[in-house]
């Protein structure tokens, strides 16, 4: 097999595992998805069981296997920012009744990477693992405070129906003051304040943020947020380095 066609089916095969993963259980669902023809999705899905990769269960049909749990835990195991700021967000979730989220860059996107639910009588949709747009998101435009502002032009005209300029307002605030806000950017009535992480090059690595709906989040309890979570990124910071 030349070089080329092995890239080609390692792609194909990644396809079908996130195509499973999206919630496409059935063989013809699969195919449909990837536009595949079904030959070529059942050999894939062969190998794949085989391998461990994906599993048939009675009932559900497809859905992932136990080596994509084993590669998870791994990953986490080989991310010790999750471990190392675990106690200082349930910390700060217990003081601030509300749910604090640990988030990172992830392409275009950010990465929930721990999630720890707040006291409030509400239900945040938020999942550990759910990828987002960066500038619809507070945890999002934390990470994008160092970015030259070319980069938040295109990813705010890119992801989100905001007027550019007014976004970009906010993001020369944010940037001198080293925090940024959601003001129900990404879903009504839901805010949050979030602070990036740095590491001891003053990188951003990751960032925090605290979120809740908007009858516990007035302006002026957002404003009072900034130092308190800026206190515990920077204790996680401490650590890190």
């Amino acid at each position: 097999m030349s070089k080329l066609q092995g890239n080609q089916a390692l792609v194909k095969a990644i396809a079908v595992i996130d195509s499973i993963a999206e919630g496409n259980r059935q063989l013809k669902d699969v195919c449909e998805h990837l536009q595949l023809p079904k030959s070529t999705v059942h050999r894939i899905i062969q190998g794949l069981i085989e391998a461990r990769y994906i599993r048939e269960v009675k009932g559900i049909s497809l859905v992932l296997g136990t080596k994509m749990i084993q590669l998870g835990i791994r990953a986490q195991q080989d991310m010790p920012l999750k471990e190392i700021a675990k106690p200082f967000i349930r910390e700060l979730a217990a003081q601030t009744k509300d749910t604090v989220h640990l988030g990172i860059k992830d392409e275009d996107q950010i990465f929930y990477l721990d999630k720890i639910p707040g006291e409030r009588a509400i239900q945040l949709r938020s999942q550990v693992g759910d990828r987002l747009p960066m500038s619809a998101t507070g945890i999002g435009k934390a990470l994008m405070i160092d970015m030259p502002k070319m980069e938040w032009i295109r990813l705010i005209s890119s992801q989100t129906n905001h007027d550019v300029e007014s976004m970009l307002k906010r993001m020369n605030e944010y940037s001198k003051h080293d925090y940024s806000y959601d003001l129900e950017d990404n879903e009504d009535l839901v805010r949050c304040v979030a602070v990036p992480i740095r590491n001891k090059y003053n990188n951003i690595i990751a960032a925090i943020s605290v979120t809740s709906i908007k009858e516990y989040m007035s302006d002026e309890r957002m404003t009072e947020l900034i130092p308190v979570i800026t206190e515990y990124c920077q204790k996680i910071s401490k650590k890190l380095n």
